[in-house]
């Protein structure tokens, strides 16, 4: 009678035990299904079908120029219905031998076994890219470079800034203001890879002054990779060079420190920077005065020109060209 009674016992703990487990499990069903039709079911017309998977692979976008690499990337792929994926490094990761973060040569091998339908590279001026063509060939895989510069040897399916454009029109700009008293300092980006002579930059600079027949070139100096880089540059040209009246940058974070050693020493007015590219804090400053003018890589169009590339390699249209982008100068109330 005992034993009838806790088999009975048994029976019954089971059976609350089963129809609990019943009872959560069909509660997970519905809550899952709740937000499945949420997401989908209710509104199929949203779910959006992309053609094919391309794969950028870039630097953290903590300069205004990346961010707009970025966004052209990311809306023209939209356009053409692509899925994008981004592999995204950092630049201070670089080391003083190599001018390409080990992360990107990381992604690239990645993207290289993925076998996506394009990939998108984002290179340091000055460094050879053809081998990174020639192993996405071997795979099939459509390749486009970016950078800011066109590599050593050129290469087709590469889209550019070009440095040496951007220097000789900011160098102009300074002359234009200054004559023949023009004294400059020029802040070139940090690259391990160049003899600072050989900078493009720099180059388009001293073709803007071979040119006019007038200004000089007083001084140069690295950007460092850090977040002062560009007040430290400014403060060595101006501590070792009185004599300048004009400081010419290559970048956001050069263009900010330069203003803000200027603020920092009552210099506003008296020494004339011009800057380049463009975000909040450079639109504030060209409206105080600080800063003269900035040149404003298209970086936009540089996205929007990869993406186009890929798809005409993908279609069999693709010219086989180097596309180069504008600068366009950007003053106070334009």
């Amino acid at each position: 009678m005992r034993h009838d009674r806790l088999s009975l016992l048994v029976v019954l703990l089971f059976g609350v035990l089963l129809i609990g487990a019943s009872l959560l499990n069909i509660y997970f069903i519905s809550t899952s299904r709740e937000e499945l039709t949420k997401t989908i079911l209710l509104n199929p017309s949203s779910v959006k079908k992309y053609d094919h998977l391309i794969i950028g692979i870039l630097p953290q976008p903590s300069d205004p120029f990346i961010a707009n690499l970025y966004k052209g990337i990311q809306s023209t792929a939209e356009k053409y219905h692509q899925a994008l994926q981004f592999f995204t490094y950092d630049m201070g990761s670089t080391v003083s031998t190599v001018p390409l973060s080990p992360e990107a040569y990381r992604y690239f091998e990645i993207a290289l076994r993925v076998k996506p339908e394009g990939i998108i590279m984002f290179f340091p001026a000055g460094m050879n890219i053809g081998d990174f063509i020639n192993q996405a060939r071997a795979k099939d895989i459509p390749f486009v470079g970016v950078a800011m510069d066109v590599p050593p040897l050129p290469e087709a399916r590469f889209i550019t800034s070009d440095s040496a454009s951007h220097g000789k029109a900011a160098t102009i700009q300074a002359l234009q203001t200054l004559g023949t008293h023009a004294r400059l300092g020029i802040i070139l980006p940090s690259r391990s890879s160049e003899i600072i002579q050989e900078d493009p930059f720099l180059r388009g600079a001293l073709e803007a002054i071979q040119e006019t027949g007038y200004g000089r070139i007083i001084a140069t100096e690295r950007e460092e990779e850090n977040i002062l880089a560009g007040e430290g540059a400014a403060s060595r040209l101006l501590q070792d060079h009185p004599e300048i009246n004009a400081i010419l940058c290559t970048s956001a974070r050069s263009t900010i420190g330069a203003a803000q050693v200027l603020i920092d020493r009552g210099l506003v007015g008296k020494i004339l920077i011009i800057g380049a590219d463009e975000n909040e804090e450079i639109t504030r400053l060209l409206e105080k005065g600080v800063v003269a003018v900035t040149l404003v890589r298209d970086a936009f169009r540089m996205g929007t020109l990869a993406i186009e590339t890929l798809t005409s390699i993908k279609k069999g249209t693709y010219q086989g060209e180097i596309l180069r982008v504008t600068t366009n100068i950007k003053r106070h109330g334009n």
